[in-house]
């Protein structure tokens, strides 16, 4: 079978015979992640080194094979191929070893999927173009779940399982379980696994839609919403830290379940995020010490996370790090291994950590979970996507992976140094000072190794977030957010004049730098050791670029030329300046940063009238109707409302819409109006163009005149 590993041999060793292993010279050698072996002479100094420098640029054990001529070339090649080997076993998963092995047959298919190692696609210009560009061995590698040498990915049987019990010992969880369907599929497996109806769920007002959808649609369990900040950029911050208080829990409670308000664990699960799509990464420990005895499980939504137990900043975050007795809850973690680890697109896994409730009536055994597991995953996974999480699992294990996250970390504060230093505009969100010492003239291996320099201080105002207690949350500096001029964050008051994030965003995108998000004022990019310095250089000499132009007000054409010709001439003659400005004083007039707090401090956020479940059944049996936005004040929504991204419902099922959504709503689609090319995408309420150009806006909720 073809190896796609490399053998790097030393001048002495070039014509040394290691098939299926290809030769590579060790000079030639610029990815040292792709060989499975070095061979160099024992007395060649020179060779010795390079081999040494290539295992510590790649901080992996790369076995190094030390030749002599007294030693018969056919016996040095047997060791080399016994290293080489055992070396790729332990690093490279069978899965994925058996599925390259599989496809490299080329086995003549008749089941499905029905392209049929491709074939299929040869009849058609469509196809060709498609395949052409995937390529054969993606195609053949697309197998069927009917492959027993694959190993069962449902009941968890042969090398799928040896990936799942390697993340399980990777990220210290008891068992895991991979998903294909994304986390909205893992969240939703968790919530029916734990949740029936009636059951109570504290849940984290942040919560992306899925849970919305699993835990309290799907199951009709009953709500008590915990309330959340956000800063006047825009940014998603944390729960309310004065809303944790077991007392106005309960009392709580006693709103919609009054005999469960006095339960000693009146909770069935907490649904809580880990870390915001912002970056706001909550220190779990702190949070259980509030929760944790209320709760009979916890599942922590860590879709933008995963990565924190391979840094040593932020280890002690993470849940799966704690050792439990018999009176914590049970804990379960969601991670969409595609956003900022090493999974293809939908890629995610569910880690269970719940082995000391074993014997207790609130234990979720194996065989329940996985039930809940198979209502949910597909019977007929994608084993590319599928083998790209077992990739993952062994990317994360030892101390390479951790070399290289904290690589990245550091990487992530030399940029942020650079921009402070470089930029007029732009500054990345960080303290200006921190006990009288700029954050900029920190060195880096503090900044990189104490956790006070990202904390959420609710005393300071760098952060904007005033909710939050100490120790509750810090700022991720993985999550690399860029603030642009317009608002200031201590005061939420809008400046003069203001460079909104999405015109930034825009700039980058046609450029093809791929921001993560553009919010009011910053813009996101997520760090993963997938960054390089060019990259990082890139993204600098791009802001700067558009500092230039701002500064001396560009033509809008020469910035965005995408842009302008797309939009029938919505922005001829315009420059750069004058888009910002216009944007900037719309949010201005609007106050859009203090319409997005208020959204989420809600005052009774337990005075809904219909559970979730209830209202979507409503609107399942077309028992409401549509409602120009003007009209849906007190009305019941019996759809969920939001704008994506974030993914996080402004309005939930069964609640009343108010006046305040009703403005945000509002606000964004007059920037639809007002703005074209940049529209949000909004979900829940239904826009129509009219003939004027003017847009109609409505949304489904209970007709109860």
């Amino acid at each position: 079978m073809e190896k796609y590993l490399e053998i790097a041999v030393s001048a002495d060793f070039s014509q040394l015979d290691l098939a299926p292993y290809k030769r590579v010279a060790l000079e030639a050698v610029t990815a040292p992640a792709g060989l499975a072996a070095i061979v160099v002479g024992a007395s060649d100094l020179v060779a010795r080194a390079q081999a040494k420098l290539l295992k510590q640029q790649a901080h992996l054990d790369i076995p190094v094979i030390y030749g002599d001529k007294q030693t018969p070339a056919a016996t040095l090649a047997k060791e080399v191929l016994r290293q080489a080997q055992a070396y790729e076993n332990e690093m490279v998963p069978a899965f994925l070893t058996d599925l390259i092995n599989f496809a490299d047959e080329k086995p003549t298919s008749f089941t499905t999927p029905g392209h049929h190692n491709g074939q299929f696609y040869d009849r058609h210009p469509a196809g060709m173009v498609f395949k052409r560009f995937f390529g054969d061995k993606m195609l053949t590698a697309d197998v069927s779940d009917t492959v027993p040498e694959l190993g069962d990915t449902l009941t968890h049987g042969g090398t799928p399982l040896t990936a799942e019990q390697k993340a399980a010992q990777v990220f210290h969880a008891d068992k895991v379980y991979f998903c294909t369907n994304g986390t909205t599929s893992a969240n939703t497996i968790c919530a029916s696994a734990l949740l029936a109806e009636d059951d109570l769920v504290l849940f984290d007002r942040n919560n992306h839609k899925s849970l919305y959808n699993s835990a309290l649609v799907m199951t009709g369990a009953t709500p008590v919403y915990l309330r959340t900040d956000r800063n006047p950029l825009g940014l998603i911050g944390p729960l309310v830290a004065a809303d944790l208080d077991e007392a106005k829990i309960r009392a709580q409670i006693a709103k919609v379940a009054p005999k469960k308000a006095n339960a000693p664990r009146p909770f069935r699960l907490a649904i809580l995020q880990l870390e915001t799509y912002d970056g706001v990464f909550y220190n779990a420990r702190w949070l259980l010490e509030k929760l944790g005895s209320l709760c009979d499980y916890v599942l922590f939504d860590c879709a933008w996370g995963g990565y924190e137990q391979f840094v040593d900043l932020m280890a002690d975050l993470s849940p799966l790090n704690y050792e439990y007795g018999p009176d914590a809850p049970g804990i379960l973690v969601t991670q969409s291994i595609h956003k900022q680890q090493a999974g293809l697109a939908q890629t995610s896994q569910i880690l269970k950590k719940d082995h000391h409730l074993r014997g207790q009536k609130r234990y979720v055994d194996h065989k329940h979970f996985n039930n809940a597991y198979l209502k949910y995953v597909t019977t007929s996974y994608s084993y590319p996507i599928y083998a790209s999480l077992t990739v993952n699992a062994y990317l994360a294990d030892g101390q390479a992976n951790k070399a290289w996250w904290e690589e990245t970390l550091r990487l992530g504060i030399e940029f942020r140094k650079q921009l402070l230093k470089r930029s007029k505009l732009f500054k990345p969100l960080v303290p200006e000072l921190v006990a009288g010492q700029k954050w900029s003239e920190i060195p880096t291996e503090v900044l990189a190794s104490d956790r006070k320099y990202w904390q959420l201080d609710p005393k300071e105002s760098w952060h904007g977030f005033n909710k939050a207690a100490l120790g509750e949350a810090i700022l991720s500096p993985l999550k690399l957010t860029i603030q642009t001029p317009g608002v200031n964050l201590a005061t939420g008051e809008y400046e003069a004049s203001g460079i909104p994030g999405p015109v930034v965003g825009a700039y980058l995108t046609e450029r093809r730098i791929i921001a993560g998000k553009s919010d009011l004022y910053s813009n996101l990019f997520l760090l993963t050791p997938g960054e390089s310095r060019l990259n990082m250089q890139t993204l600098l000499e791009a802001y700067l670029q558009f500092e230039k132009f701002y500064l001396e007000d560009a033509p809008l054409e020469k910035v965005l030329p995408r842009l302008v010709e797309q939009t029938n001439g919505r922005y001829q003659g315009y420059g750069l300046r004058q888009l910002c400005q216009e944007m900037h004083e719309y949010y201005a007039k609007l106050k859009i940063n203090r319409l997005q707090q208020a959204l989420f401090l809600k005052p009774d956020l337990t005075g809904f009238v219909a559970k979730p479940q209830k209202a979507d059944a409503l609107f399942m049996k077309n028992e409401g109707r549509l409602f120009s936005l003007d009209n849906l004040k007190g009305k019941v929504a019996l759809e969920g409302a939001l704008p994506y991204p974030p993914g996080v419902f402004i309005v939930a099922p069964g609640e009343r819409w108010q006046q305040l959504d009703i403005d945000y709503f509002k606000a964004l689609v007059g920037a639809m109006e007002q703005f074209a090319g940049f529209d949000p995408e909004i979900q829940g309420v239904y826009i129509t163009k009219q003939a004027d150009n003017h847009l109609a806006v409505e949304g489904f909720a209970l007709d109860d005149d």
